[in-house]
């Protein structure tokens, strides 16, 4: 079997993530001063994801809104244990994470963790899987992969 290799050239930064304690006060700020589209935002989500090897239930307000060509996800922590309420804790807001939209999103979780870069934080909301890995310490942010899972298709 092939190893596995990214190949960033084919790859773009598809998200930007911001943690806040107010995301509708924020998206405000964004719309004003960056002339940023209006944020949509969507209802308060509860969702099942592992954190740091743990199996838990986060809940989580999430704005969207597009700009540079890229999506700008705002993150308001509701309950639960999780990588936002880890973020707040350390009393930070603001610029949290870079994503990337991929394919295969397996194949990245191994290969991120066999460069060392532990998975912290797994989870999926509808066909949306996404991963995070612990590269902080090295690019000052994390990184998020995601996948939109493709429906299978009914055997006939």
């Amino acid at each position: 079997m092939e190893e596995f290799k990214i190949n960033f050239a084919n790859l773009k930064v598809a998200q930007l993530g911001f943690v806040y304690k107010d995301i509708e006060k924020q998206a405000k700020i964004f719309e004003t001063l960056f002339n940023v589209p209006k944020f949509a935002v969507l209802p308060e989500t509860t969702d099942i994801v592992k954190y740091r090897g743990k199996d838990g239930e986060v809940n989580t307000k999430i704005a969207i809104s597009r700009q540079f060509g890229s999506q700008i996800e705002l993150i308001q922590h509701i309950s639960g244990d999780c990588i936002y309420k880890e973020f707040l804790d350390q009393g930070r807001e603001g610029f949290h994470h870079i994503s990337l939209f991929i394919e295969n999103i397996e194949a990245y979780i191994e290969y991120f963790e066999k460069q060392g870069y532990e998975m912290i934080y797994y989870g999926e909301i509808g066909k949306q899987v996404y991963a995070y890995f612990d590269t902080e310490e090295m690019l000052g942010m994390l990184l998020e992969v995601q996948e939109t899972r493709k429906r299978r298709k009914k055997k006939s």
